[in-house]
């Protein structure tokens, strides 16, 4: 693709590549919280008329899933088309099921960035492997979760950090086996479809590259722009779509955009999580969580008496706007454990005393214990509040 001239981009903007919704659901959430705007590769591609420039004092990032340890051919081929200056921050994140290998080292000869990140999250490449069990993807989805404050924090405060886990043998799985992967797993011809299919077009609909075209209400995929994202075969609502002969008994996953509506499984209920599990598993959704406001300050109630059965433990999510306050205050007969996922700001302690109290950091606060805080920065902070047990 050849252009006559650049253009600038936004102060700040990330470029994200996804087939399955991983690395859509990262570059979304991470948009959230540095105030950013997340753009799918795909559609930018089309659209460009010039390339991309992003020059001093600018932010820009790249979100993208790893493929058999390396980056997708669509994603450098589009940052070959983007040209970060020196003195601009440009960061990349990978998803990928276990380990990235060097995949970050292909990355960087094309976009210099300062800051670098792998999450690990459910395996999609079924023609390979199979999909994780239902529990392994549920935690490999809450851990990704978690981390991601942390990484916005750090990305909006221009840190340099490597944190990748690149696994064994990295080197060989890059430089040896993804050459491989690309010449003999790249196919469009090993891909086809069975007599369940009924003809709904899904797959043409989510092929971001317009290579699955209908024929006679059966798809047909095109010699062409393949980046293998497993889309298609992933998001058929009858699993009628098949690479080579073995993924018809394999597992299919996307990324749960929506959870389902709560419920709780008990040690005896019709379809247990695990039979060597015990208790009470409670899965709560958004619409469940009530959030209350007051001047400054909004708190979610993420597990509450409200929408749980616990009587234990609260947590709750407090955002505070700049110059807002919590004034100094105590619990008689609970202890509460704050963690900070995003700004920063000032504990309110005893007598006078005061605490920075930033992105990362923990507190636990004793029954009893004299505490409170005030936000004087210019951003808005955001922490995790358990109360054991709930304040009435």
């Amino acid at each position: 693709m050849q252009y006559t001239g650049r253009v600038c981009v936004r102060r700040r903007m990330i470029y994200y590549f996804s087939g399955t919704g991983n690395s859509r659901y990262v570059a979304e959430k991470l948009a959230e919280y540095t105030k950013d705007t997340a753009f799918f590769i795909p559609q930018v591609f089309e659209r460009m008329q010039a390339d991309i420039s992003v020059t001093e004092g600018e932010t820009v990032g790249v979100v993208f899933p790893v493929y058999a340890w390396a980056p997708p051919s669509v994603v450098m081929e589009f940052l070959s088309h983007v040209h970060v200056d020196k003195k601009a921050f440009a960061f990349a994140v990978c998803t990928c099921g276990d380990e990235a290998g060097k995949a970050m080292d292909d990355l960087h000869r094309l976009f210099p960035f300062t800051s670098a990140y792998s999450l690990t999250m459910p395996n999609n490449y079924i023609p390979m492997f199979n999909t994780d069990e239902p529990e392994l993807e549920r935690e490999k989805i809450n851990v990704a979760v978690q981390r991601l404050p942390k990484i916005a924090a750090e990305i909006a405060a221009h840190r340099a950090v490597f944190d990748v886990h690149e696994g064994p043998e990295a080197s060989f799985k890059t430089v040896v086996v993804n050459p491989l992967f690309s010449m003999f797993a790249m196919r469009t011809s090993k891909f086809s479809v069975d007599d369940t299919c009924i003809g709904c077009g899904e797959c043409e609909k989510n092929c971001a590259f317009h290579v699955i075209k209908l024929a006679g209400r059966k798809p047909v995929w095109q010699e062409g722009k393949c980046a293998m994202c497993m889309s298609c075969i992933m998001r058929c609502p009858k699993r009628a779509i098949q690479y080579g002969n073995g993924t018809k008994n394999r597992g299919r996953y996307v990324f749960p955009v929506q959870q389902k509506a709560r419920q709780v499984v008990r040690p005896d209920a019709e379809k247990s999580v695990q039979s060597a599990q015990s208790g009470t598993i409670e899965f709560i959704n958004s619409a469940e969580i009530k959030t209350l406001a007051n001047p400054g300050v909004t708190v979610r109630r993420l597990l509450s008496p409200d929408n749980s059965e616990s009587r234990r433990v609260s947590v709750t999510e407090i955002h505070v706007k700049p110059n807002a306050l919590q004034g100094r205050h105590v619990h008689a007969s609970s202890e509460q454990i704050l963690y900070a996922l995003k700004g920063s700001a000032t504990l309110l302690l005893s007598g006078d005393a005061e605490k920075p109290f930033a992105a990362g950091d923990v507190v636990r606060f004793a029954d009893n214990t004299v505490h409170g805080l005030v936000n004087r920065g210019s951003d808005e902070f955001v922490y995790i509040s358990v109360t054991c047990p709930p304040v009435k």
